[in-house]
């Protein structure tokens, strides 16, 4: 028995000691193959570390939007200058340069900046929408949509989508189709979506079917706003149509455009005669429907070099008929008269329409600069302005006829701009009749024009800007305040603005009913409406404190930051209020880079790169901003790269 148990036992040891040894061969054979792949690990890892130069240089493409064929050469040229690509620019073929990689490579760094912007308008809470349609360089209808959010740093605009709407007309059901699907699939809430900024076409704004009522069935609690530069546009051309003479006026200025843009020969003609006459050498403007500042540059170009205009259409009305009708017009007192009045009254609304298309625009501020601008532009009815003014200095007659005799430094654009800032730093009417002044001594390089012009029918049209120009003043003043009467649940939120509640005779009965209405309209937001008043109440005194001065963006980021947890509700009305857009104004800078991006030359680009594209222009950082860890992970997940598997 214990011969059977000695040999039992050291069949065990034996199988234990046959056990250790092969774990101990298999250690050393482990040890072995991994020695022999560190070389290849080594060069793994110096292909990730330098992988970011090739998402840098895509990222770098896209920013500044360069065709992707200059991506190799972007990287010859890194490695002119020192960068070592050896792994990537080696070999008979470059590696991950083609057309496709590069797409892949711009792919990543897109997603990665989505998913940051999609994490932003979450934590805001709320959001709202801003969108617009328009043609594309291939003639196709396209929509583009923004998200507008807030957070500590102030509004943050996400580009969302710029699709395209091929599935028939873009009707309102079918924007409001591709809106709720893009949001979804991008893992939006439509139902924290608190307003929504439009152009003002009847497809966005349409009572009975329009995108804002449809939007509603989404998101109860919505606000559609008319875009406010769009208003101030629409206000004076408006105005213009409804008086004859001043629609004659544009027609004339748009024709002189066509004149001269038509013809290199004319063009040429007109810029040898603004060099003689010591004239700038302008090209004129067209004046466009659709685009806000326009009337205001086309205008000014013509009352800068008016002398040659009138000299280069006197030459060619010899053998030209259509230079002969624009001389008649041109030549009349009616014409230099009206551009005179313009260039009093259009730069007070170029003010303002670039101030609405500020990305910090809130309603508490467009209220007071619509007021101010009306308020200046009414000043021009009692008392004539700068330009207006000076007119009667230039037009002379001489024996019976009547010239327009200016001095060539007023072509200078430093002194159009200063007798500009005279009308903006008007400060009211000086009651006491002063004495006339002696004309003052013409300095060096203010000598009169080589050329004056001849103005027709002076007599019969010396009073027009007495008659004309309070007329339309007034109709351009009564259209902007039409158009800038807000809903009333806008109104309401201007109780929050801390110079309002500043400015209040009884800071505890301040805005109560209009709270009600504010709190009422955000419910599904908010708590109880008492506890939303009680709240009210301590943000009016903290208000009055230390906050008077600040704009509703302003104190929404102080309530952010110090009032977060002791006013819940009204930081979150706060949010609400500040987020509505005032404006469309981003739809169209983004209009603006996708015609940059797909341009006539590349009208094949398909809706994933258009998108990827922009996104990168747009919403992307500052080169050393970008998180190029995670858009290299994601590159590499993609699919299998042979870098990473040799």
């Amino acid at each position: 028995m214990t011969a059977e148990n000695d040999e039992i036992l050291e069949n065990i040891f034996e199988e234990i000691f046959c056990v250790f040894s092969a774990n101990q061969h298999k250690a050393a054979l482990e040890k072995t193959v991994l020695r022999s792949q560190e070389p290849m690990k080594k060069i793994g890892l110096v292909k990730l570390s330098k992988d970011d130069e090739l998402l840098k240089t895509a990222y770098h493409l896209a920013k500044r939007e360069l065709p992707k064929e200059e991506f190799q050469y972007q990287l010859q040229l890194a490695g002119a200058i020192g960068a070592d690509l050896g792994h990537l620019m080696n070999g008979p073929s470059p590696s991950y340069t083609s057309n496709k990689s590069v797409t892949e490579l711009q792919d990543a760094i897109s997603d990665i900046i989505l998913e940051d912007k999609i994490k932003c308008i979450k934590n805001s809470g709320v959001f709202s929408l801003v969108l617009d349609e328009s043609t594309d360089n291939s003639n196709r209808k396209r929509l583009i949509v923004y998200a507008q959010s807030i957070s500590d740093n102030g509004l943050d605009y996400t580009f969302i989508a710029n699709k395209q709407i091929s599935s028939g007309i873009a009707n309102a059901i079918n924007i409001v189709k591709l809106v709720v699907e893009e949001l979804i699939f991008k893992g939006i809430d439509i139902k924290n979506m608190v307003g929504i900024s439009t152009d003002g076409a009847s497809v966005m704004t349409g009572k009975k079917g329009g995108v804002v009522k449809i939007l509603r069935d989404y998101s109860p609690v919505h606000v559609g706003v008319h875009c406010a530069a769009n208003r101030v546009a629409l206000a004076t051309s408006q105005a213009a149509k409804l008086i004859p003479e001043m629609n004659d006026f544009s027609r004339t200025v748009t024709n002189v455009f066509r004149y001269f843009h038509n013809s290199d020969l004319r063009s040429n003609r007109l810029r040898d005669i603004q060099t003689v006459l010591n004239l700038p050498q302008l090209k004129f403007a067209e004046v466009h429907s659709v685009r806000w500042l326009s009337l205001e540059a086309a205008v000014r170009a013509i009352y800068r070099t008016y002398p040659a205009l009138a000299m280069c259409l006197e030459a060619d009305a010899t053998t030209e008929p259509a230079a002969k009708g624009l001389l008649h017009e041109v030549s009349q007192f009616r014409f230099i008269a009206l551009t005179h009045l313009l260039m009093d009254v259009l730069p007070f609304l170029t003010r303002l329409s670039l101030k609405f298309q500020s990305k910090s625009l809130d309603f508490g501020t467009m209220n007071t600069e619509v007021s101010s601008t009306c308020e200046s532009l009414e000043d021009f009815i009692e008392c004539d302005g700068a330009f207006t003014d000076k007119l009667a200095g230039f037009v002379k007659e001489v024996d019976g006829k009547t010239f327009y005799d200016r001095p060539v430094c007023e072509s200078e654009s430093g002194n159009v701009l200063d007798t500009i800032q005279c009308n903006v730093i008007f400060d009211g009417f000086d009651p006491v009749e002063e004495p006339e002044e002696e004309p003052e001594e013409i300095l060096e390089g203010q000598d009169e024009a080589g050329f004056k012009p001849k103005l027709r029918y002076f007599t019969q049209q010396k009073g027009l800007l007495g008659r004309l120009g309070p007329q339309y003043i007034s109709r351009v003043v009564e259209n902007v305040r039409d158009r800038f009467q807000d809903i009333p649940i806008v109104d309401s939120m201007s109780l929050l603005v801390p110079t309002n509640i500043a400015s209040s005779v009884s800071i505890a009965k301040y805005g109560l009913v209009q709270f009600k209405c504010l709190a009422e309209h955000f419910k599904p937001f908010i708590g109880s409406p008492e506890m939303c008043l009680s709240e009210f109440s301590e943000y009016k005194r903290q208000v009055a404190k230390a906050y008077t001065t600040l704009g509703l963006l302003d104190i929404t980021q102080v309530c952010m930051c110090k009032f977060a947890s002791q006013l819940p509700n009204i930081v979150i009305i706060l949010k609400c209020c500040a987020v509505v857009p005032m404006s469309s104004v981003q739809c169209k800078r983004g209009f603006s880079t996708q015609n940059r991006i797909m341009t006539r030359l590349r009208t094949s680009l398909n809706n994933k790169n258009l998108d990827t594209l922009m996104r990168i222009r747009e919403d992307g950082p500052p080169l050393n901003q970008v998180d190029f860890n995670r858009a290299l992970l994601k590159w590499k997940s993609a699919k299998q790269r042979k870098l990473y598997h040799m």
